[in-house]
């Protein structure tokens, strides 16, 4: 059997349906799709029919992979996407999908040739963007992006009436729509929320006035979907939300989501005992003669912690094993002193089910040192996803 490079690069653990998938690496990432799809039905419901969902798919689709996780939303009927990075926009388009894809703040105009081919929508907060932006292109789709009080990118109030006239007065630029971020919600007052509100509902009664209202106006995170529903208006925009973390604990929306992350799984690369030759082992946490430790192929360069907290563990033949600081670049330790039966090629899951006993993600996020959030934005682009 030949294999391209791009064949090979994309190639994760074999499955029993494919026994000729060729695996490069003996650890990977379970990515649950279903639970994906159910968390935007979960939302749908919940929404006035009129209120279109674009589907956030930042940092790679929250680390599970923007192309498959757009394809599963699209079968579903989510309206759009929205991505920070250009690489995700193009990983959408290669999966076949051509639902409109907001670009948030971060790609250039030096882009703009591909930006184009691929019939995306650019951000724009001020005047001097719109310029840059109809100077690199033939037709130029965009979003005014409106600062609430968040302070990032965005327009403030006092600017958006002339950028919005400014875009309507062109020919060749399509004002499609006008969104905002709200600032951090979780430490946000109901008054503070109002306020952002108030800031917003004020925009856009000046541009029903003048006539340059755009068709959507967007202001909701997973949070605001959530605990705001007085801040759909056109469409929503979440993300967390669609990998199963909702971010709050005061929804008033009661939604029941599901984790994306099943697993993230290893291999005993090696095994060997305590040896007396090599006389005491001070990197070695816990050394005793006798005492059994194993290699898992997976290190901070995957996406782990460079430390690991004491108590940290991952699962061997259906068993918890205590993990061995310090993580390594590629490698990890783990202490099989109580597991005498496990063998080479294992496999090990630092996250996951495996017989009767679970490691959570809130266990791993406490020991990566973040939240669950986190834990996914730390999953590695290199490693492979498993879809299940």
């Amino acid at each position: 059997m030949q294999l391209d490079y791009q064949t090979l690069i994309h190639c994760g653990p074999p499955a029993a349906s494919d026994p000729h998938r060729t695996p490069l690496r003996g650890s990977w990432y379970e990515i649950d799709l279903d639970a994906i799809r159910h968390n935007y039905r979960q939302l749908r419901a919940h929404l006035p029919a009129a209120v279109r969902i674009f589907a956030c798919l930042k940092r790679n689709g929250y680390g599970c992979g923007a192309g498959p996780v757009a394809s599963a939303l699209a079968a579903e009927g989510v309206d759009g996407f929205g991505v920070a990075a250009l690489p995700d926009a193009v990983a959408i388009r290669h999966m076949g999908v051509e639902l409109p894809i907001l670009l948030y703040p971060g790609p250039l105009p030096s882009s703009a040739d591909i930006i184009e081919r691929l019939g995306l929508t650019v951000t724009i907060s001020s005047l001097e963007e719109l310029e840059r932006w109809r100077a690199a292109m033939d037709s130029t789709r965009v979003f005014v992006k409106v600062d609430l009080g968040f302070y990032r990118s965005g327009a403030a109030p006092s600017a958006v009436s002339a950028l919005l006239a400014a875009g309507q007065a062109y020919d060749d630029v399509d004002v499609e729509g006008l969104y905002a971020h709200l600032s951090e919600l979780p430490s946000e007052t109901p008054f503070h929320v109002s306020e952002q509100r108030s800031r917003l509902q004020q925009i856009l009664q000046s541009a029903n006035a003048s006539g340059t209202r755009p068709p959507i106006a967007m202001v909701a995170s997973t949070v605001g979907v959530l605990r705001y529903p007085e801040m759909d208006f056109d469409a929503v925009d979440p993300g967390a939300l669609f990998i199963g973390v909702s971010d709050t604990d005061h929804s008033t929306r009661p939604v029941t989501l599901r984790p994306a992350l099943k697993a993230i799984s290893s291999s005993l690369v090696s095994i060997k005992r305590t040896d007396s030759s090599l006389g005491t082992a001070p990197d070695l946490p816990g050394y005793q003669q006798g005492m059994v430790v194993g290699v898992l192929g997976i290190g901070w360069g995957d996406g782990l912690p460079r430390q690991l907290p004491p108590g940290a563990e991952a699962l061997v033949r259906g068993r918890r094993a205590p993990l061995l600081p310090p993580v390594h670049l590629e490698h990890l330790r783990i202490d099989l002193t109580d597991i005498p039966d496990a063998c080479f090629g294992d496999q090990v899951l630092l996250l996951g089910q495996q017989g009767d006993q679970t490691i959570t993600q809130h266990e791993v996020a406490t020991w990566w040192g973040t939240d669950i959030v986190g834990l996914y934005a730390q999953l590695r682009d290199h490693v492979p996803r498993v879809y299940v």
